[in-house]
Parts: structure tokens; C-alpha cells; sequence
């Protein structure tokens, strides 16, 4: 449990922009599996946050914990995605892992998405912090740290869009609730429909 709270300390740390802490977290391999349960914990906070708070506009429960494993994968695939367009084009100083641990530190943010309100504020604080990491850990230039992010964005926007029917079909077909549950109160009234992928 000290350990934990040790790492969530780091964790902080980095999203306050620390530079020592950045540089800490890559430099230790150790910090690989803490920075995956970081991640791992921000899409399923993300899915509880969507059945507390989302109303009448949620998803089902099952389809909710499709898209938490999503997100997981989504966004393991989108560091090291961005990790290796800083260092082909644009001269990234780190190895691919030491990237994603920091970035998986990151990740702390998103634990604010259990209230998804806050989705916005942290979306724009992680955009800020993934620039300060590609230029503090990667050390690639201003003018790099936004064209890796802009690539980036451009490629994972594209798998994206390739993807995400076929993982909507399959979170349906294996009968984990794809449809999307809607309830709607209007005075005395209430109404439950789906809409179905």
C-alpha cells in the first residue's frame, strides 16, 4: 500500500508537470506495470463515471466495459504510436518504453473521468502535458513536439475509423449489450429506448 501511494505521488508529480519526476519515471523500468494499472484504472473510472452521471445518455453497462477495454488498448497503441513518430521523424531522444511509462503516468488524469463533466478539462491538460513530455523527455523541439502530436492524431484518427464499426459489431455480437440505452424523464414520464449498432 506505501508503494502505491508512492507511485500515485510520482504520478501527481508528473501531471504537475515535474520535469525530475518525468525523467525518473522513464528512466525506471519498474514503473512499466504501475503505469499500465494507471491506464487500466482511468477507462474503467471512465465506465463507472458513465453509469453515475451520464443520465438519460449512457450506454449499456456491458457495452460500457467493451468500451473500457477499448480505451485501454486505444490508448497503449496511441503512445507508442506517438513515441515512434517523435523518434523517426522528428528525433525523439528516448526509447519507446521509457515514452509510455511516462505518458501511462499521465494517464492519472484520467481518473478525473469518473465525473465526466471534468472529460474537457483533463483532455486539455493531458494535451498540454503530452507536449512538456515530448519536449522534456523526448527533448524534440517546440515545432516537433506539435507535428508529432498532429501526425499522430491524423494516423490514430484513421485506425480509428478503420476499427471502431467492427469493435462496435463485436461488442454486440458477443453479447456484452451494444446497444446504446437511452432514459429520458419528462415530468411524471419516463422513457427507456435503444439504438442498436
Amino acid at each position: 500500500m506505501k508503494n502505491i501511494v508512492s507511485e500515485l505521488k510520482t504520478a501527481l508529480q508528473v501531471i504537475l508537470f515535474n520535469e525530475k519526476a518525468m525523467h525518473e519515471v522513464a528512466a525506471d523500468k519498474n514503473k512499466t506495470k504501475f503505469g499500465f494499472a494507471v491506464i487500466i484504472v482511468a477507462a474503467f473510472l471512465g465506465v463507472i463515471g458513465q453509469q453515475l452521471f451520464m443520465g438519460w445518455l449512457k450506454p449499456s453497462f456491458g457495452y460500457g466495459l467493451m468500451m473500457g477495454v477499448t480505451q485501454i488498448i486505444g490508448v497503449t497503441i496511441g503512445i507508442y504510436v506517438i513515441s515512434f513518430v517523435a523518434v523517426k521523424i522528428f528525433k525523439g531522444q528516448v526509447k519507446h518504453d521509457a515514452f509510455f511509462r511516462v505518458a501511462a503516468y499521465g494517464m492519472l488524469l484520467g481518473w478525473a473521468s469518473i465525473i465526466p463533466m471534468l472529460g474537457i478539462i483533463s483532455a486539455l491538460w493531458g494535451l498540454a502535458l503530452l507536449f512538456v513530455i515530448l519536449t522534456k523527455v523526448h527533448k524534440v523541439t517546440v515545432g516537433g513536439a506539435i507535428g508529432t502530436i498532429l501526425i499522430s492524431l491524423v494516423v490514430l484518427m484513421a485506425v480509428s475509423a478503420i476499427l471502431s464499426p467492427a469493435m462496435s459489431r463485436f461488442g454486440y455480437k458477443a453479447g456484452m449489450g451494444g446497444a446504446m440505452n437511452y432514459h429520458l424523464n419528462m415530468g411524471p414520464n419516463s422513457y427507456n429506448f435503444q439504438i442498436n449498432p
